[in-house]
């Protein structure tokens, strides 16, 4: 395959204050063993979308639940992919890995991530 692309989705999700969801945690992306990407998903920008979330989680304090930073989402909004250049890849086998170190449980609530990948390139 030419010019080979990873198209990467990934957010993360649960826990209260420590999960994943609220907490930045590294992506590590491994083909063949050998790391090739390497990053920390992560939105600032949730407290925008406000007025597209009125009643999540809104705190006696003015805050809602929707205007917390979060691991590469917020509500209401899409999720933009990663495209991550792999190169040429010769035909066979080949291992794709993704390492994110999770969160510990939080009382009833523990940490999970979502992650979607597609590979493109010319045959």
């Amino acid at each position: 395959m030419k010019n080979a692309q990873l198209r990467y989705i990934t957010t993360g999700h649960g826990g209260w204050e420590n999960g994943d969801e609220f907490v930045p945690k590294v992506n590590s992306i491994f083909v063949d063993g050998k790391m090739i990407f390497s990053f920390t998903p992560w939105r600032t920008d949730c407290g925008s979308y406000r007025l597209y979330n009125p009643a999540s989680g809104n705190f006696p304090d003015g805050l809602s639940s929707s205007d917390l930073s979060r691991s590469n989402w917020c509500p209401g909004t899409i999720t933009n992919p990663e495209f991550i250049s792999l190169g040429d890849l010769k035909a066979g086998k080949h291992s794709i890995q993704i390492k994110i170190p999770q969160g510990p449980t939080e009382g009833t609530s523990f940490s999970s991530w979502n992650v979607s990948g597609v590979l493109l390139g010319i045959q």
